[in-house]
């Protein structure tokens, strides 16, 4: 049996067990308050501009009073929601997850009834599905500048989708060969609108995929792995790694061997381990003594952070220096300090003048976080002093999860809502339609 009919059976069958509910109601909160914070970004106003007027129907656009058709909805939500990159990572895949799986399913809830049990099954299966390709395509695929979110992202999400109609092997396979002929995105496009709209893109093409499976529309289930296909063109996997992550299926689950990252903050995972450390060392750093910034991290996280001197709010996000000088100037890197231009402020843009990055080659290029290696800031002063730290994972992973309390108050931050309603929203999984719950939801009034 090939890996894409391995994965295709595995979404049809698959029992996720009831002790990953948890992990999978805080993710899809967390997300949900991340489509309803971008729905006003100047990514989100634009793109809903431009198809809104082709793509008329009844599906919500989350915080707003928009609709649209189905397949609309799910690219536009899921652009709303990745706009100032606030949603969970994960990472042998390298992607952003749920903002891809949860708006292709809560677009087929506007077609087909569905309970939060039946959303719990199928965002088990499509994160699976995510991880597994990870390890089977290896993180070359990345490395190359393939946008994963994108790529396997619409792949998971069509596995997802196939879940949740109850589609058979044979059909969810389709699915999933379908996506993958739409599968597409650069890394190259970060600090663009294009970042957020590939990731838009793989929502619909991943609801699309598995209502035309459902429909007959078929696929070549030979594309994953055919040397003219998927992995042929854009990845590096061989016959072990497709074959061991194949083993792995289910077994164990991918959400309990890796977790989520769920952020805390509005920028770049990349950045997260060196913004850890520059929020430990920020009680010792008296900034004005301070005469040199250093960082190092591995070659291919610098690649996709170019922007060590930003000039837009976009490549703010994706700057090392402006983020760590944020962190250490006030503590925290909010939504509110990413629209003020917190790297024009005259104590940050003079840290970030002061900021050299260095790179490392991977010890272990197979590892997205290799403890082995972690990242390292060292902060000089005038008196011929250096303090410095390392970490290998940073805050919002599994190794330092957020509290409940945290990622209420990071609802609360981003959306201007009572962090009670997360307590709330969390309690999705036991809602008997959840069309009508996540409507509710983006119904209430921000405080």
């Amino acid at each position: 049996m090939g890996f894409l009919l391995q994965l295709a059976h595995f979404a049809a069958t698959a029992d996720p067990p009831r002790r990953l509910d948890r992990t999978v109601a805080q993710a899809v909160a967390d997300c949900f308050g991340c489509i309803l914070a971008g729905t006003q970004s100047e990514v989100a106003t634009t793109t809903s501009n431009a198809l809104l007027p082709v793509g008329a129907g009844g599906a919500p656009l989350y915080g707003s009073d928009h609709q649209a058709a189905p397949g609309y909805a799910a690219l536009l939500n899921a652009v709303s929601g990745h706009a100032y990159d606030l949603d969970d990572w994960e990472e042998p895949g390298n992607t952003h997850p749920t903002i891809v799986i949860l708006p292709a399913l809560l677009a087929l809830s506007q077609t087909t009834l569905l309970t939060g049990q039946n959303v719990l099954s199928a965002y088990c299966v499509g994160f699976e599905v995510i991880c597994r390709l990870g390890e089977a395509v290896t993180l070359n695929h990345y490395s190359r500048g393939f946008h994963s979110t994108a790529t396997l992202g619409a792949i998971g999400a069509a596995a997802a989708c196939s879940r949740a109609l109850g589609l058979k092997p044979e059909q969810a396979g389709h699915a999933m060969a379908i996506a993958i002929s739409q599968a597409s995105g650069y890394t190259m496009q970060f600090g663009s609108h294009v970042k957020p709209l590939q990731a838009g893109c793989a929502a619909r093409a991943g609801f699309e995929a598995a209502v035309m499976a459902r429909a007959g529309a078929t696929g070549n289930v030979a594309v994953l792995e055919s040397d003219r296909g998927f992995n042929g063109l854009m990845g590096a996997g061989t016959d072990v790694t497709f074959c061991l992550a194949g083993q792995k299926l289910g077994d164990p689950w991918a959400l309990e061997e890796y977790g989520l990252l769920i952020k805390p903050w509005p920028s770049c995972s990349y950045i997260h381990r060196l913004m850890t450390i520059a929020l430990r060392l920020r009680d010792q750093v008296p900034l004005a003594e301070v005469s040199r910034l250093h960082a190092t991290m591995p070659v291919f996280h610098k690649a996709i952070l170019p922007f060590d001197r930003p000039a837009s709010r976009t490549e703010a996000l994706f700057s090392v220096p402006a983020c760590v000088a944020q962190v250490l100037v006030s503590g925290n890197l909010t939504l509110a300090d990413s629209a003020e231009g917190f790297w024009t402020r005259p104590d940050v843009s003079r840290l970030i003048a002061l900021t050299s990055v260095s790179t490392v080659a991977p010890l272990n290029p197979d590892l997205n976080y290799d403890p082995a290696q972690p990242d390292r800031l060292e902060v000089h002063l005038r008196d011929g002093r250096v303090l410095s730290g390392t970490c290998d994972y940073p805050l919002g992973s599994r190794r330092t999860p957020m509290s409940e309390a945290q990622l209420a108050a990071k609802y609360q931050s981003i959306t201007g809502r009572p962090p009670a309603e997360f307590s709330m929203l969390l309690r999705w999984p036991e809602a008997p339609d959840i069309a009508a719950f996540f409507a509710n939801v983006s119904r209430r009034k921000a405080s």
